[in-house]
């Protein structure tokens, strides 16, 4: 439990491609709009890794305010985040490695990345400290969401401030 308040969250699985996961968040944005209060949001939430489209879902997004938590190059950044640093360049194959290093449970063949949850909640705030450096780290380079970077901390704190009410 984050918080007092409630918090709640619905995932709608679409599929791996960005643009469709934020068409969706378009669609059940529109489709919830009138049930929606001020304050809630609608995220989209996938990774680099090779998609084609990957900047096209990033524009829609952005143009019709659904919030973003990407991760360059995979969304086991995020997960890597929790245990280390790191700054400079890495492909997925490595980063996916470095994870498995830290979580023997970790098997990027299952969807489940952190089977040690109570672990992970202990250093939430090691890795939103990351993910932001890695943001701003990228926004310096002149390479906004380049690789490595995350904002999948900009969801978590979202919720948690929900949370805390």
């Amino acid at each position: 439990m984050v918080g007092a308040s409630t918090v709640e969250v619905t995932i709608v699985g679409t599929g791996n491609d960005p643009k469709t996961v934020v068409i969706r968040a378009i669609e059940e944005r529109r489709r919830h709009r009138s049930s929606m209060a001020e304050d809630d949001s609608v995220w989209a939430v996938f990774d680099r890794d090779d998609h084609p489209r990957f900047n096209e879902a990033i524009q829609l997004a952005r143009a019709n305010g659904i919030g973003l938590a990407v991760s360059n190059p995979c969304f086991e950044l995020w997960a890597l985040f929790h245990y280390q640093d790191q700054s400079a360049h890495i492909h997925r194959a490595d980063c996916q490695r470095r994870l498995a290093q830290h979580c023997p449970a970790y098997d990027p063949r299952r969807s489940k990345l952190f089977a040690d949850e109570a672990a992970v909640a202990a250093r939430h705030a090691d890795a939103a400290r990351r993910g932001a450096a890695s943001l701003a780290a990228r926004e310096q380079e002149g390479d906004p969401g380049g690789n490595p970077s995350t904002s999948v901390q900009l969801l978590t704190e979202r919720i948690r401030s929900a949370a805390a009410g």
